[in-house]
């Protein structure tokens, strides 16, 4: 297990440097823990990655990020949600049809939130400071987020919908 797991960090730190495919297969049989429509997006992952017997390694190697990634995002650990992410693993695995997303949060991450946040602001006719100072962020912030550069926070995301949506 050691050396397996070495030689996968190895493969992980030349991944830039090497080209080459990974193909993922194994035969190892898991108990698995069904999910519902209250699952987190996370948990609906594991359960799919779990079915298809992939490893949260092979996975993070095919895909360009850690273990430690993908085991943050099954536990819905991650302190930021990364899209890119979620996308690339629901492609990999081939379950954009079969995730229900109900975390409105990852929701609005996933549908073009740039245009939604020029939007809402739009909309209540504020300016990028007026909207900033609401949410306790400065301008850049709110430029970054209108531009794609950076996401929204959770915490902010939550203060918008109190502050903002609910007038």
């Amino acid at each position: 297990m050691e050396i397996e797991k070495a030689i996968n960090e190895l493969f992980y730190r030349l991944r830039h440097t090497i080209k080459t495919e990974i193909s993922i297969k194994t035969n190892t049989r898991r108990k698995l823990k069904p999910i519902n429509e209250n699952s987190t997006i996370g948990e609906q992952i594991k359960y799919y990655r779990m079915q298809q017997d992939i490893k949260q390694t092979d996975l993070g190697l095919k895909l360009g990020f850690s273990e430690s990634t993908i085991k943050n995002l099954e536990n819905n650990e991650l302190k930021l949600v990364d899209i890119n992410l979620i996308k690339k693993v629901l492609k990999e695995l081939n379950i954009e049809d079969k995730i229900l997303i109900n975390d409105e949060y990852i929701k609005f991450l996933l549908n073009n939130p740039c245009k939604q946040i020029k939007n809402i602001r739009g909309t209540l006719n504020m300016s990028r400071q007026e909207f900033a100072n609401v949410l306790d962020v400065s301008i850049t912030s709110v430029r970054r987020w209108e531009n794609g550069n950076n996401h929204i926070s959770r915490e902010k995301y939550n203060k918008l919908k109190m502050e903002l949506l609910q007038n």
